[in-house]
């Protein structure tokens, strides 16, 4: 690699502190880094640390423990990733519902707001509970480690939120939204979602039998109140 650049071995050891250094670097550039020869074992510690944080009460994920769930060594943990950052950043690529939702609000773009918020909140929910109990372990354990919550925020929520605002930013061009901020959209309608698998089905279960029913159970009817609001239409008995 050094001689491709067209610069001594020194020199890469003196920016970057030899290849594991520039490999980080080039990682956090967002380049694929990894040979053919690396990906079983890489492959192997990336499903290990996605057993690790979806157990019930795991704890936080340790390369330690990853490792030991891989049947590996730290040391062969620290060959393929720099630090615990870039494989949990691994983790939550590969569990990011960024590319069902694709697939899913893509084609809503012309469907007026009301049929393409009940496909999106949908989409959402489905991808989400797929992977719950991964993302119900990410979500606790943020909390009290923040190199995680960056993780949760950049590779999942963060990669997600582009999709919601250029669809919103669709709408609002067409005429059929008004303008408002966003992300109040997408905490309105993702919000639900979110709590219901955070919280998970036993105390759902419980406040159901208060008669309180997850939103996604009758989405049309959430979706409408989001687009109209609680006051009555200004042309019906009792409006203003």
């Amino acid at each position: 690699m050094a001689a491709s650049a067209g610069v001594s071995r020194q020199t890469v050891h003196h920016y970057f502190g030899g290849a594991k250094g520039l490999r980080s670097a080039l990682a956090a550039e967002g380049m694929d880094v990894t040979s053919a020869a690396d990906e079983p074992t890489r492959e192997r510690l990336i499903e290990a640390a996605i057993r690790v944080m979806s157990r019930p009460s795991g704890g936080l994920a340790s390369i330690e423990a990853i490792a030991a769930e891989a049947g590996l060594t730290k040391g062969a943990v620290y060959h393929h990733f720099a630090d615990r950052g870039e494989l949990l950043r691994a983790v939550a690529r590969r569990v990011s519902p960024v590319d069902e939702m694709r697939v899913q609000i893509e084609p809503t773009i012309d469907l007026p707001p009301r049929e393409g918020l009940t496909v999106i909140a949908r989409a959402y929910y489905a991808a989400m509970r797929s992977r719950a109990d991964l993302i119900r372990n990410l979500a606790a354990n943020s909390a009290r480690d923040p190199e995680l919550a960056q993780v949760v925020m950049g590779e999942i929520i963060g990669q997600g939120a582009p999709l919601m605002m250029g669809w919103f930013a669709h709408q609002v061009g067409r005429g059929r939204l008004r303008p408002v901020d966003p992300s109040f959209v997408i905490q309105a309608l993702f919000g639900p979602v979110f709590l219901l698998i955070v919280l998970g089905p036993t105390v759902f279960d419980r406040i159901a039998q208060a008669g309180i029913h997850p939103a996604i159970d009758n989405v049309e009817a959430y979706v409408d109140l989001l687009l109209r609001g609680l006051a009555p239409a200004e042309d019906s008995p009792g409006g203003s």
